[in-house]
């Protein structure tokens, strides 16, 4: 019964984490959209162009870490399942460090540019 109340708030937490993400990526497109705009019509300054660069190529870095993060901790729920935590609470909690793996980069990231972004203005 533990483990299934472990469980549920580990569901709740994430919930929580999915909300965060959501208000920090819309501070951070708000923050963002008048230097795409100003780069991509060719009127921006410098500090667009580089801004609209840096974020194209964070989102890459942290798909790529998301995906190498998840793919470690798949092959560590494959293993947990394979040695005997296979009863379903245990799985379900496997799989949610898999997805906890997977979009911990890109979390992080996104509270990094809603921070550095909005502090800005």
């Amino acid at each position: 019964m533990k483990e299934l109340l472990d469980l549920q708030s580990r569901f709740f937490r994430s919930w929580f984490e999915l909300w965060e993400v959501y208000v920090a990526s819309v501070a951070t497109v708000s923050a963002r959209l008048p230097l795409i705009a100003a780069a991509a019509s060719g009127l921006g300054d410098r500090q667009a162009r580089r801004e609209t660069r840096v974020m194209v190529t964070e989102k890459l870095r942290a798909a790529s870490q998301g995906a190498e993060a998840g793919a470690l901790e798949s092959a560590k729920a494959a293993l947990k399942v394979m040695t005997g935590q296979n009863h379903p609470v245990a799985v379900a909690g496997h799989m949610m460090d898999v997805a906890a793996a997977v979009t911990g980069p890109a979390r992080r990231k996104v509270r990094a540019n809603a921070r550095r972004l909005v502090q800005s203005r």
